[in-house]
C-alpha cells in the first residue's frame, strides 16, 4: 500500500468516526473487514496513480496482544491488524489523531480568520486534523509533503473551493509555527 493511498485510508476511517461518533475500534473491524478486493473508484484521482492493493480479507482474523475479537455482523469477514503493518499502522495513527482531536481542533480555531471551527464541513475539518496531526506529531512526515497531501484530499473529498481553504489554513498554521 502507498502513503497516498494509507493516508486515503486514514481520512476515511477518521470522517466515518467524526461523522458517527462510535466506538472506534468496532468501527476500524468493521472498515477493514468491508475493505474492497478491487478498487473500483477508478474516478478518485487521489488513489488513481497509486499502485492497488488487495487482501482476501475474508481469511484473516484479528488478533491482537493476544486478544481475538470477532466482528459480530460476519464472523467470517475479519482481518488481522498484527498481519499486516499497514493496517497497523493506519489503526494507530487514526487513534492517536483522535486522543490529540482536542489539541489539535485548538490549534485550528485559533488560525481560522473569521471562521467558527464549527461551521467547517467535515470532510475539510477531517482532512486538516490529520494534517495537523502529521506536522506535528508524526516525525516520519515532512510538513510541506503533509500540507500537499491535506490539499490533495481536499480536491478529491471536498467541494470546489476546500482545497484552497485546506492549504490557507495549513500555511497559516505552518507559518506561525516557523515564526516561533
Amino acid at each position: 500500500m502507498t502513503f497516498r493511498e494509507i493516508r486515503d485510508h486514514k481520512f476515511k476511517v477518521l470522517f466515518m468516526y467524526y461523522c458517527m461518533k462510535t466506538d472506534i475500534d468496532q468501527l476500524l473491524l468493521n472498515y477493514f473487514s468491508n475493505f474492497p478486493y478491487e478498487e473500483e473508484d477508478d474516478e478518485n484521482e487521489y488513489t488513481k496513480s497509486s499502485s492497488k492493493y488487495h487482501q482476501n480479507v475474508a481469511r484473516l482474523r484479528i488478533k491482537e496482544d493476544e486478544k481475538e475479537s470477532e466482528n459480530v455482523s460476519d464472523a467470517a469477514v475479519t482481518v488481522t491488524f498484527t498481519q499486516d503493518d499497514n493496517i497497523r499502522d493506519i489503526k494507530n495513527k487514526v487513534k492517536e489523531v483522535i486522543e490529540k482531536t482536542e489539541e489539535i481542533d485548538k490549534l485550528i480555531a485559533d488560525n481560522l480568520e473569521s471562521w467558527d471551527i464549527n461551521r467547517v464541513a467535515k470532510a475539510e475539518i477531517t482532512i486538516i486534523r490529520l494534517a495537523i496531526y502529521e506536522m506535528y506529531y508524526d516525525a516520519s512526515m515532512d510538513i510541506p509533503v503533509a500540507i500537499n497531501e491535506a490539499v490533495e484530499l481536499a480536491k478529491v473529498y471536498g467541494d470546489d473551493k476546500a482545497d484552497k481553504f485546506v492549504n490557507g489554513v495549513l500555511s497559516t498554521i505552518y507559518k506561525k509555527k516557523n515564526e516561533k
